[in-house]
């Protein structure tokens, strides 16, 4: 069953009457459980493919389903709704709310879906625990190091337990040695829980362990290539 299915997509930004092609009649479909990498320089349409999946966008042409729903015919509100529940998102910023200490951010998604307050704060707990962070649970992220920030995004990303997490350049403020360690974090994750994973990179680390490789060029699939 695929997750993700990306038809004959492209994607114009139009700014002071110029137009930029940045995604030019891609074709992807991204299965269950797959543990999959998007590369390419700056510029070939990674991230810009990754925010059309993630709905956080919409394509000037073509179709994009994700959980079986054609993004193209949702309402604002029913697009929201699919983020919240069917995507959990890693930013290369990490985007973690500040005031909020590691178990807050993780039920964050979970308020909004209104999960009772008990059931959320026991998840939450169980999850940082899973990713290491048994002692960090009421630290503020200024009081966590970049690698711990990063693991905290990724227990809200499975939190809501969606059907896909879209990670975004998530080691590029990370360390050569954090960056394995969240990896192999993510990695196991995907094996354990079969939680779908799609990462957008140039990060030969990242590459190395996805067990696809997609790699974009000017706005195409140059290559797609299973490991």
């Amino acid at each position: 069953m695929n997750i993700v299915e990306v038809i004959g997509v492209e994607k114009v930004y139009r700014t002071d009457h110029v137009a930029t092609q940045a995604l030019r009649g891609v074709d992807l479909a991204i299965g269950a459980g797959e543990f999959t990498a998007i590369a390419g320089p700056s510029g070939s349409g990674k991230t810009t493919l990754l925010n059309l999946i993630g709905c956080l966008d919409l394509p000037t042409a073509g179709r994009i389903t994700v959980a079986g729903r054609d993004v193209g015919q949702l309402s604002a509100a029913e697009l929201s709704d699919l983020r919240r529940d069917r995507i959990g998102f890693v930013f290369q910023a990490y985007n973690l709310i500040p005031v909020l200490t590691a178990r807050e951010n993780v039920e964050f998604v979970m308020l909004l879906q209104r999960v009772p307050e008990k059931e959320r704060a026991g998840r939450a707990e169980a999850i940082l625990r899973e990713v290491g962070l048994a002692d960090y649970l009421d630290r503020r992220p200024t009081e966590m190091s970049g690698g711990q920030q990063q693991r905290v995004a990724v227990a809200r990303a499975i939190a809501s337990e969606p059907a896909l997490v879209l990670a975004d350049e998530p080691t590029a403020n990370l360390d050569s040695t954090t960056g394995a360690a969240l990896l192999d974090l993510m990695r196991s994750l995907n094996e354990e829980k079969g939680i779908t994973f799609v990462f957008s990179t140039h990060d030969r680390m990242v590459m190395d362990r996805a067990r696809r490789l997609v790699s974009l060029h000017d706005g195409r699939v140059a290559a797609d290539e299973a490991r």
